[in-house]
């Protein structure tokens, strides 16, 4: 098993060596384990990780539909139509067809949903604050400007 110095390598394939070093495999243990503290921060609520996911599109404004959601968060259409079943059930959104487009179904939250939301994103930027206190401010706008230029 090779180990990598957590400076980049003169050699792109030198870590590559150990899958648990790819970046990959990073990439998706840290997202993981984000999910596990959005999960543990919002269980008093009756909320997933993934669901909060969901409903900071829609209060943000960034999805309005569920095609929107797939899009955006690469869900497929049935996954998707679950997860915003269990949301409705918990009073947290609305689904409701637009009168221009009955083919179109809109979600928005509910005012509870509305209501609840800041008090949601607060715990759960609480929880993920404790995973980010592990690197300085500075690596985690280096972080975030590599992220950002891997994803366009």
């Amino acid at each position: 098993m090779s180990q990598c110095d957590p400076s980049p390598p003169a050699d792109k394939t030198s870590c590559t060596a150990d899958p648990d070093l790819s970046i990959g495999y990073l990439l998706t243990a840290v997202r993981t384990r984000m999910l596990q503290e959005m999960d543990a921060a919002l269980h008093p609520r009756g909320l997933t990780g993934a669901q909060f996911t969901i409903l900071r599109r829609i209060a943000e404004n960034s999805a309005h539909t569920a095609a929107d959601l797939c899009r955006l968060l690469q869900y497929d259409t049935g996954s998707m139509t679950r997860m915003l079943d269990r949301l409705e059930e918990k009073g947290v959104i609305a689904r409701e067809r637009c009168p221009d487009d009955r083919r179109v179904v809109n979600i928005h939250l509910t005012a509870s949903g509305a209501s609840d939301y800041p008090k949601w994103r607060e715990e759960v930027r609480g929880r993920l604050s404790d995973i980010f206190d592990a690197i300085s401010n500075e690596e985690q706008t280096l972080l975030r400007s590599l992220l950002t230029r891997l994803i366009k």
